[in-house]
Parts: C-alpha cells; structure tokens; sequence
C-alpha cells in the first residue's frame, strides 16, 4: 500500500465519521436535555441517546460524548419502566471487553456506517491468564457478553483476535476464544459481523454454568472465577435473534444453549482444523427449542478446504451431565463443498451420539444437500411447519430497526 492509500483511506474515514456525527446531531437537537430523548418510551423509542467516538472526536451539542463503550454502557440509567438507551458508535476500533449487565436491558448499539467499520475487539482466550490468578475461561473470554435482556445490536462488528500461533502456551490451557456471548431474552444482532475461530458466537442461556455477573463486575471490570456452581434446573428464556449477520470461524463456532435463529446469515467456514464442526449447540431439555438456521449459506467461501472436510455440528455434551441435549434445525440454506455428507459428528468425551440429539433438515441446497448421508433426518411439509421463526420465538415477534 501505497502513501497516497494510506492518505485516501485516512481521508474517507475522517469523512464517514464527520458525515456519523453530523447525523447524530440530528437527534441531538430533537432533545430537551444531553441525556434525555422527548420521544415516548412506550412507543419503544429511546429516553437517552449517547455518542461513542474515538479520542479527541468532537461530539455534536446536546449529546453526551463517550471515547469508551463501557463507560457509555455504565452511564446508562436502569432499565426500569421501560427505559431505553441507545448508544451510538462512530467509526473506529474500541479494544476491551464490554459487559451488558442484567440489571441495563433495552440497550441498543448502532454503528454509524458499514459494520466493517465500527469494530469491538479484544484477543482473551479460555487459557489466558486474569489479573486474578483464574483462567477466563471459555465464557468469560468473550468480547461483548450481553446480559441486558432486549438488547439490539446494528451494524457492528465483534472480534475476538486471539491468535493461538502467536500465544502457543494460552492455546494449550484453552484455545476457546469468543466474540459474543449472549445469555439475554428478546436481543437482536441484524447487520453485525462476528469474527473469531473457536466458538465465535456463543448464544447461550443461564443454562450454562457461568452466569455473566460471575465474570464481571457491574462495571465491567474483568472477574473471572476459579469455578462456577451449578446452573438452575429451570433456566429462563434465551430468545435471540442473528438476521443478515456473517459469522465467521472455524471449530464450533456457533455454539451455546440459547432458543437462537440465525435468519439470511453468511456462516464463514475458515480454514482451521479440518474434521471440525460449525456448531455445537447444548440446548438444555428444559428448551424445546434450540438453533434454528434458516435461509442462510454455510460455506467455506474462500475455497481453502477440501470437500467434504467439515461437519455442520456436533451436539455439546458437558461431562457428567445427562442434560443437555442439542436440538437444530437447519431449512432452506446453501450448504457448501466443505461440509461432509454425513454433516454431524458424535461428542468424543464424553461420548454422546449425535442420533440421539434433535437435529433436524428440511429443503436445503446447495454441494452438501445434494450428497447427503441417508441417515441425516430431513423433515417433512407437514413437519417443517412447526419449525420456523414464529415457532421458536412464541409471543415475541423480533423488529429490526437499524
């Protein structure tokens, strides 16, 4: 690249950002107050509004002005009576983690421009060390871990960088890195980018044992614990919903206990570990309902893997469990070389056989639909109607509206 590059690219992002922060200033002027939205909660619109921006951004008049996202995220007010916070992110890089507590629902954050642009990024594995002595652990590694039930999340892109060949003995106690991990009901991810290798995006539930307020403090700051208790018998709904997202990793990559439905998804199968899977799903027999992934395209788009060299899921098993027992259902989805016809694989250890997890197919395209093992279930009209959308969400009917 080129100095000239360099500066055109230096100019188009000062550009995109004054144009994000102009916009902004649009709300800013609709406002009473630097916190405080005029518009009407219970017509779902937002009370506050806060800007996050890079360093030495200047904010528009009227609008509280964060360069960190957490600190925007703890300066929102309770998410009581319905209250709601938007947080808008103009255009840059924001390294750390970011924590969504249960007690801050109805948080949305809107990137002001092209996901690739407005990035959250941090490089924690299961295997690094915390300040307190304890590994983070595959749950508390994440990136952006989101608590706050209603959460929605446009435009954004959410990265965990770890790099197992540049840190081979973290790698060794855990190469599980997250990029999201999600344990909220009724939270929208629409228009965001997930880019990680091992369990990329972790749509989970209090289902599983580490319950977020283990990891963090209410502000955020990092307290990953030696060990967790047991999760509850009867875990609340975890309703999620990933609609026009890519997704990107190469060994379970999309895993967790969550109700979730990935809708017109890009799911990215990087070169890895061939023999991997794309999902691990532990849904929890409490839940009827686990992933749905629904007209979407599961490839390898860079071509880099042999056919046949990958499996669509595996069904996570947790040792000395006899509880969870994975449930996905797969429709209307290109389905690539790279996945192999048997496109499920048995959990190794403990073993559990993936005939015996709720899996399920129905009207498929694409290489791995074609050449398909005949063992692979695949549903029928009549079958296929129980599973949609509106089945796995019930009562709420998701709105997208970034």
């Amino acid at each position: 690249m080129t100095r000239a590059d360099d500066k055109g690219m230096a100019a188009s992002f000062i550009k995109g950002l004054a144009v994000a922060v102009a916009a902004l200033a649009v709300t800013a002027t609709a406002s009473t107050s630097a916190t405080a939205d005029t518009r009407s909660a219970a017509a779902g619109q937002h009370q506050q509004v806060f800007l996050v921006a890079p360093t030495g951004t200047p904010g528009p008049r009227g609008v509280v002005t964060f360069t960190s996202i957490q600190a925007a995220v703890n300066a929102a007010a309770p998410g009581t009576n319905g209250h709601h916070t938007l947080i808008k992110i103009a255009p840059g890089t924001y390294t750390g983690q970011v924590y969504i507590p249960a007690d801050k629902p109805n948080l949305t954050f809107t990137g002001l421009g092209d996901a690739s642009q407005i990035v959250l990024k941090d490089n924690l594995a299961h295997g690094t060390i915390a300040a307190d002595g304890n590994l983070y652990g595959t749950d508390c590694s994440a990136t952006l871990t989101v608590a706050g039930n209603g959460f929605e999340a446009y435009n954004i892109t959410v990265a965990n960088a770890f790099d197992r060949a540049a840190d081979p003995a973290t790698a060794a106690r855990g190469p599980q890195a997250v990029a999201v991990k999600a344990v909220a009901d009724k939270a929208i991810f629409a228009h965001d980018r997930f880019l990680g290798v091992q369990d990329t995006v972790f749509a989970s539930s209090y289902a599983d044992d580490f319950a977020p307020n283990q990891c963090f403090a209410e502000d955020g700051t990092p307290t990953p614990p030696a060990k967790s208790g047991p999760a509850p018998a009867n875990p609340p709904a975890a309703r999620q919903y990933f609609v026009d997202d890519y997704i990107a990793g190469s060994i379970d990559f999309v895993c967790g206990s969550a109700t979730a439905v990935f809708e017109r998804d890009t799911i990215d199968i990087l070169r890895g570990r061939p023999g991997g899977s794309v999902s691990a799903p532990d849904t929890p027999t409490a839940f009827s309902r686990g992933y749905l992934i629904d007209n979407s395209r599961i490839d390898n788009l860079d071509g880099s893997l042999a056919a046949g060299a990958d499996y669509l899921s595996r069904p996570w098993r947790h040792t000395g469990t006899t509880n969870p027992v994975a449930q996905m259902t797969i429709r209307n989805t290109y389905l690539g070389a790279a996945i192999s016809p048997a496109h499920y694989e048995n959990w190794s250890s403990p073993f559990f056989k993936w005939t015996d997890a709720r899996y399920s197919e129905y009207r498929n395209i694409g290489p791995a639909a074609a050449d398909v093992a005949a063992d692979v279930p695949q549903l029928t009209s009549q079958q296929a109607a129980s599973y949609t959308v509106a089945a796995y969400f019930g009562d709420w009917t998701p709105v997208v509206s970034g």
